[in-house]
């Protein structure tokens, strides 16, 4: 299951309203803001292409977000299915 730690970039106008919206998606675990603006999150997906998706989803549904940007993404156990 890939698994990415990211970095959510928003405008800093109200990050509780996002944080609240960030809760409403099935595979997003927040850790709280730094530096007023990023939130740190984790997200778990069934795919690379899907954890894609979802970056992708957030920045254009979750209003005052500005970007998803990963910090660590680890895809080690879909490379593997796909050897097999």
């Amino acid at each position: 299951m890939p698994i990415a730690g990211v970095i959510i970039q928003t405008d800093g106008n109200d990050n509780g309203q996002v944080l609240e919206q960030l809760q409403a998606f099935k595979n997003v675990y927040t850790y709280g803001v730094h530096k007023g603006n990023s939130i740190v999150a984790v997200f778990d997906c069934e795919s690379s292409k899907e954890l894609k998706g979802l970056a992708d989803q957030i920045t254009e549904q979750v209003q005052g977000v500005m970007g998803v940007y990963p910090a660590y993404v680890n895809y080690e156990d879909e490379m593997e299915q796909a050897q097999e």
